[in-house]
Parts: structure tokens; C-alpha cells; sequence
């Protein structure tokens, strides 16, 4: 019986492997809107970043062509790349609805696939989500006036108490 039990443990098939030893299939679509993004914004940065995120919005499946066409691309455009992914899932994510679920589900699958500044590029564009819950803070830093909820945050500013609150 212990040999039948050790037998049937070393002749495991391929899909019983644990999930850490299986290895996603990346394919390499090629699709001209993405490439005319790139050829477009060559230097990457925010323009190229909101371009991705509106094909993407537009058309989920572009996201697996901008996962696989970013390795071929320069750091700037990998990094903006990646943030208009990022921001493409959140626009999904805030909708809330189970199509719009899955949608994000599809982008952020496609991120199994890419490199590490496309990773990058994703990581830094999801971290508005994370500051939105700190009162004050976004992407672009410190937006508060001192106040929050009618009520100064110090009783005093560098010059004295703040006013208006």
C-alpha cells in the first residue's frame, strides 16, 4: 500500500504541480493602435500614460498588446505604460459593476506578463488609490488648506492661527 501511495505521488501530471511551479503563457500581440501610442509619445510620460488608459477603457484587450509591446519599449515609455494600465483598472474598479470587474481582472491578468518598469510604472500609478484615504494627500501631494471638517489641523500656522476655518 506505501508503495502504491509513493508510485502515485512522483507520477504527478503537469497541472497538479503547485501554482508556484506552473509558468503563465505570454504571447507577443502586435496591434497598430498601440504601436502608433508608442511611435507617438516616444519619451513616455503623462501624455502617453493617458493615451493607454483611454485605449485600454476602451477596449480591454489592448491591454495584453500593451503588456507585451511595453518589453520592447524604452523605460519612459514602460513606466507610462504601466501607470495607464493602472489607471485603466481603477476606472474599472470604481464602476462596481460584475462586467467592469472583469474587465479589471483582464488588465490586471495581463500584468503577469510584464517586465519589471512596466510593473513599476503600475505600482506608482496605483498609489492614488492607496492616498486617497489619508484627508489631504493625492498624487500630486498635500491639497489641503490646513482645515479639515471646519477645523484647523494645528490650532496655529507658521504665522499664527489659521483663519477661515
Amino acid at each position: 500500500m506505501a508503495a502504491w501511495a509513493a508510485s502515485c505521488l512522483l507520477t504527478l501530471p503537469a497541472a497538479a504541480q503547485p501554482v508556484e511551479q506552473q509558468r503563465p503563457v505570454c504571447l507577443n500581440p502586435v496591434d497598430p493602435r498601440i504601436a502608433a501610442l508608442l511611435a507617438q509619445f516616444p519619451q513616455g510620460g503623462p501624455a502617453l500614460r493617458a493615451a493607454i488608459a483611454r485605449a485600454v477603457e476602451a477596449d480591454p484587450s489592448l491591454a495584453d498588446v500593451a503588456v507585451a509591446m511595453a518589453r520592447n519599449a524604452n523605460p519612459e515609455q514602460k513606466q507610462a505604460i504601466g501607470a495607464g494600465l493602472a489607471d485603466a483598472a481603477d476606472y474599472y474598479a470604481k464602476i462596481g459593476l460584475d462586467w467592469a470587474r472583469l474587465h479589471e481582472a483582464r488588465i490586471r491578468t495581463a500584468m503577469i506578463c510584464a517586465d519589471a518598469g512596466t510593473r513599476l510604472g503600475f505600482e506608482i500609478g496605483s498609489v492614488s488609490t492607496l492616498a486617497q484615504g489619508i484627508p489631504g494627500f493625492n498624487n500630486a501631494g498635500v491639497t489641503t488648506n490646513g482645515c479639515i471638517n471646519r477645523r484647523p489641523i494645528s490650532p496655529a500656522g507658521p504665522n499664527g492661527p489659521i483663519p477661515g476655518c
